[in-house]
C-alpha cells in the first residue's frame, strides 16, 4: 500500500475506532486497506524472512561472542601493559600516570 492510500485508509481507521459508522462506500475501502494490510504483515512473516531472521540471530550471537573475547584479550593487554609499565618506571625512575587496568 501506498503511503497517499494509508493515509487515507488510516483515517477510516480512526474513525472506526472511536465508534464512527462508515457509509457503504467508505467500509469497501476500509475493508480492502484491511486485507491489503493484512497480506503484506503476512508476507513479512513467510518462511523465507523467518529463515533470515534466524541467520540474523545466529550471527549477533556470534558477534557478541567475538566481542566478549575482544574484551578479555584487551583487558589482558591492558595489564601486560601496566605491569611493563611498572617495570620501565623501576629501571628508569620515568613515572607514567595511566589508569590501573585492575
Amino acid at each position: 500500500m501506498d503511503q497517499t492510500t494509508y493515509m487515507r485508509w488510516w483515517q477510516l481507521h480512526l474513525r472506526v475506532a472511536q465508534g464512527e459508522e462508515l457509509d457503504a462506500a467508505e467500509r469497501v475501502i476500509y475493508a480492502a486497506g484491511l486485507t491489503e494490510l493484512d497480506a503484506e504483515e503476512k508476507t513479512q512473516w513467510e518462511d523465507g524472512n523467518l529463515t533470515m531472521l534466524h541467520r540474523l540471530r545466529a550471527e549477533v550471537e556470534s558477534l557478541e561472542t567475538t566481542h566478549v573475547q575482544l574484551q578479555a584479550r584487551s583487558q589482558s593487554l591492558n595489564r601486560q601493559i601496566w605491569t611493563l609499565e611498572g617495570a620501565y618506571m623501576a629501571l628508569t625512575g620515568v613515572e607514567f600516570y595511566g589508569p590501573s587496568p585492575i
